[in-house]
Parts: structure tokens; sequence; C-alpha cells
């Protein structure tokens, strides 16, 4: 069905790139955080729509890095990291609550993508960005309503 170069199977092009490379996935997932929080810390308040834009944007990336490196459910992660960074962007330029809306529904999007939705993912990173994202977004909530 496929030529594919010796040694090479398509259980090995199937689960590419940050399947098969879970410690720099643990590794980007980490600093991500870390920077997550250093830079709400460090940066005045004046900035927290923007860096919440930032970090959302950011967020969309692995999973349509590892649609393209396997060649399947390109469209659909495609089509969602789109309108999530042009929610994240309406956030800072329009209203606050579009970029809470982006990062609650990307938490969403791992959760489905931990039930077998759209690019096959390693779960423990799924269910760990779910809670990020979902920690994240009650944070910026908080943030919004009382400020």
């Amino acid at each position: 069905m496929f030529d594919l170069p010796p040694g090479d199977t398509l259980s090995d092009r199937v689960m590419s790139l940050f399947i098969r490379h879970q410690r720099l996935l643990l590794l980007f997932a980490t600093a991500y955080v870390l920077a997550l929080l250093g830079s709400h810390a460090a940066v005045p308040s004046a900035h927290v729509w923007w860096i919440a834009a930032l970090f959302s944007i950011l967020m969309n990336v692995p999973y349509v890095l590892e649609a393209r490196a396997t060649g399947s459910h390109k469209r659909i992660e495609t089509i969602l990291a789109t309108s999530l960074i042009a929610l994240s962007l309406a956030g800072p330029l329009i209203a606050p609550p579009f970029v809470i809306l982006a990062i609650l529904a990307h938490g969403l999007w791992d959760i489905a993508k931990h039930r077998g939705a759209g690019v096959p993912f390693v779960s423990w990173y799924t269910l760990g960005c779910a809670a990020v994202d979902a920690l994240y977004a009650s944070a910026l909530l908080a943030y919004w309503l009382l400020v």
C-alpha cells in the first residue's frame, strides 16, 4: 500500500513528532506553564490580555504540528487552531471574554482529543493541558470580573 524506507513502519509515521518525543513535549509544556506564570507576575497588569492572547495562540501549535507531521486530521486541527487564534486576538482588541473563551474552548478540545477526536496525542498531555486551560481561563475570568 505505502512505499516506506527500509526499517520505517507505518506506525512510526503515524506516531511522529511529539508522540515519539515525549520528553521534548514535557520540556516544552513545563516551560510554557512556567513562562505563563512568570510573565503575568513580571509584566504590568495593563498587558494581561495580550499575554493571555499570546499564550492562547501558543497552545494551538502542538496539535497542528502533530497533524502536519502525521498527515492526518490536518483540516480539523488547522480550522480549530485558526478559530481559536482569531478569538484569542479578539480578546485584547475587542473584549477580554473572547480570549477567556478561546482558552476554555481549547481545554474542551483537549478533553475531546483525549477521547479520540482529532490527531492522536498522548493522554497525559491532553489531560494536563485541559487542567491548565481550565485553571487559566478561571483565573482570567476572576481577574476580568474583579478589576
